[in-house]
């Protein structure tokens, strides 16, 4: 399945400043707060994110992104939940974070029942839901760094995004380091896809301060690296096969989807080293025509 990059983006922002996620999601943690590896197989693949606080009460919040809805959302977080819990043998809180209205759904009700014939409840699962398109935007742009990219979801007209993705670069270029302002100024733009149409981004892209900071940036590096990292683990072409999906995957995002001939071109490439280059063009490149002119 090919990876979306704003699956990536929520994965990787939320391991900035886990105290600031926390209180986002309403939580003020009353202990040290650190990010939780979840290395266990059967879980690994399905968990967003998982921190654990520390002190008078530990526990660990577990957070499960979408932005589509899934008829086994709810079932597959409760799994995740118990098998967490169990292997860490401490209390979980799992949390709902819904990316954009279409991926709401009336099964989202913040709780989730199994029954037995004959004999009744047998599980009872809470689970609060946040809805990013709800949350106060100008809190969120006043806020820490670490959550600003989700502005660009929280209650604000589309035509405003805009406008959200410039305040955000002027934050990033006076108040923080080269290489965090790109990444967060990356992650901000990808979010924003899921609300305004690529011509409005892709023009913002030539206009932000902090895009002349891309090289620097290690999250659009792991975008691009993601494919390299399948390759050492599973095979060189299994490797270049994803670094292919991910940029067709970034480039869509972008420019649209590709024709044919462009399809073509960019599944016939072998060599890994420029599809990366061809990633960190992506960015800047005008369309297609202009990113295939990478040698």
């Amino acid at each position: 399945m090919m990876h979306k990059p704003f699956d990536i983006t929520m994965k990787t922002l939320m391991g900035y400043d886990p105290i600031a996620w926390l209180k986002l999601f309403g939580i003020d943690p009353d202990g040290p707060v650190s990010v939780v590896n979840t290395e266990v197989s059967t879980v690994k693949s399905d968990v967003d994110k998982v921190y654990k606080i520390d002190g008078p009460d530990p526990r660990l919040i577990h957070i499960e992104n979408q932005s589509t809805p899934g008829d086994k959302t709810i079932e597959r977080m409760f799994r995740s939940n118990v098998l967490i819990g169990g292997d860490a043998e401490l209390p979980v809180l799992s949390i709902l974070n819904l990316l954009r209205p279409s991926a709401d759904s009336e099964l989202f009700s913040g709780e989730y029942l199994r029954t037995v014939n004959g004999f009744g409840p047998v599980t009872i699962f809470y689970y609060p839901v946040v809805r990013l398109w709800k949350l106060d935007a100008e809190a969120i742009l006043n806020g820490p760094p670490a959550v600003l990219p989700i502005a660009t979801l929280a209650n604000v007209p589309d035509e405003t995004v805009p406008n959200v993705l410039r305040r955000i670069d002027e934050r990033m270029i006076h108040e923080t380091d080269s290489s965090t302002a790109s990444t967060i100024m990356v992650a901000s733009l990808l979010l924003a896809g899921l609300r305004i149409e690529r011509e409005r981004i892709v023009d913002l892209m030539r206009r932000l301060a902090s895009m002349n900071l891309l090289q620097e940036s290690s999250f659009y590096q792991l975008l691009l690296e993601e494919g390299e990292e399948k390759g050492l683990q599973k095979g060189l072409q299994k490797g270049i096969n994803a670094s292919r999906e991910m940029l067709l995957g970034i480039g869509e995002k972008l420019f649209g989807p590709p024709d044919t001939e462009t399809r073509t071109v960019i599944e016939s490439i072998s060599d890994l080293e420029r599809l990366k280059r061809m990633g960190l063009r992506a960015l800047s490149a005008k369309g297609w025509n202009d990113l295939l002119a990478e040698k």
